[in-house]
């Protein structure tokens, strides 16, 4: 299970994108802008493969605010899609 700690702070976010793997699911985590507001924007697959090496069809991509709130929306976010990955 993700928690809300593993994915750092939002300053991380303003400079780099962060990548992470839990039991088999990945997940890319970057700051994006959606019509002019700064965004959570989250993609996920299922492993081994990194991001570039997946097929665009096997990934699933979603955004959440850039605030605190949106940061525990991305966690939760991570936490259902890795059991949608396991019950497929």
């Amino acid at each position: 299970m993700i928690k809300n700690e593993d994915i750092l702070s939002l300053n991380y976010y303003k400079k780099e994108k962060f990548t992470g793997s839990d039991r088999g699911m990945r997940y890319l985590i970057q700051k994006d802008t959606e019509n002019g507001t700064d965004v959570f924007r989250v993609h996920v697959w299922p492993g081994p493969y990194n991001f570039e090496s997946t097929d665009d069809s096997k990934k699933i991509t979603a955004a959440f605010p850039f605030t605190l709130d949106g940061k525990r929306q991305v966690v939760d976010y991570l936490n259902a899609q890795w059991v949608d990955f396991h019950q497929k």
